[in-house]
């Protein structure tokens, strides 16, 4: 892993990554206005600008000078606060995210992500305690046989996937919608401290400072998506953010199963029209293994820890 926040001026490493969160910025300042990714909207996934010259595909018209003198602000923030930044052209930027058409130029990250593609685990926020524990069981399964584990730090399950892998013993990745300078929801801040404890990880698109604003979580779910060969859908409802995180996930030609063992109340639904589209029902993590089709998922064969 390099080096957190190379200093802006100490060369062409620093002035890429400067210029790199200068278009993140501008690219998330564009999509408030908008509603819209200009990038993938503008230039898709084959001119998306990462690799080759920074500029290469970028709409004209892009005031850098400007957004480069608040991303060295922005930089020298998050040295300040231990957090480390990769950009898109970094060796260290986890190469399964280039197969989404519109990967984040940069990510904001604490602690160490790990090499293997993770499993995501995603779920409502509302679960009945048989639910909870079930989800919870099955990512300490999934964690035993070395998976990383991906989710977004929410409220019901995804807590739940975070919680099961640190009693697998495994790593957990949490991808959040807010700056790494804040935990959201704060009650989860022992839960942060405790997945960097234990080897994890916490990303972020967005810079420090920035709040949980409703739009931020959608672009967090496709992050949570691109880090995992596969997601495991639990309990959820037909319209809620892990139906989006599903669609995305299909829409990326990630195989998603359902979690599901009956007894989940009113978020039961979104499980139910999965499967009426053919998604596999598991219970245990060997179901998981079986259902997305591999004996190692990532090319590496499976062995269960200890």
């Amino acid at each position: 892993m390099p080096e957190h926040c190379a200093d802006p001026s100490s060369g062409r490493e620093g002035s890429r990554k400067v210029r790199f969160l200068a278009l993140s910025l501008w690219r998330l300042e564009q999509i408030v206005r908008s509603g819209r990714d200009p990038f993938f909207s503008v230039i898709g996934d084959a001119g998306f600008p990462g690799s080759g010259s920074v500029s290469s595909g970028v709409p004209a018209g892009i005031p850098l000078e400007i957004l480069e003198e608040k991303a060295v602000r922005v930089l020298d923030k998050a040295k300040r606060l231990g957090i480390m930044m990769i950009a898109i052209d970094e060796p260290a930027y986890p190469e399964i995210l280039l197969r989404l058409p519109d990967p984040p130029l940069v990510l904001f990250l604490r602690g160490v992500l790990p090499e293997r593609p993770g499993i995501a685990m995603v779920g409502t926020r509302r679960p009945t305690v048989e639910a909870r524990r079930g989800f919870e069981s099955l990512s300490a399964g999934l964690s035993r046989f070395g998976f990383p584990i991906v989710s977004g730090l929410a409220a019901g399950l995804d807590a739940a996937a975070h919680r099961g892998a640190l009693l697998g013993k495994g790593t957990t990745i949490a991808v959040v919608g807010t700056g790494l300078d804040r935990v959201y929801p704060d009650v989860h801040r022992t839960l942060a401290e405790e997945i960097l404890a234990n080897g994890g990880a916490i990303v972020s698109e967005f810079p420090p400072g920035s709040p949980p604003d409703g739009w931020h979580f959608p672009f967090r779910n496709r992050i949570v998506v691109g880090l995992s060969a596969g997601v495991v859908a639990g309990p959820h409802r037909r319209a809620s953010g892990t139906s989006v995180t599903v669609r995305r996930a299909l829409g990326e030609g990630r195989d998603v199963v359902v979690y599901d063992r009956g007894g989940f109340g009113d978020t039961k639904e979104g499980p139910e029209a999965l499967l009426e589209q053919g998604a596999r029902r598991v219970s245990s993590a060997e179901d998981v293994i079986l259902a997305l089709g591999e004996t190692g998922i990532g090319g590496k064969e499976v062995r269960q820890n200890g």
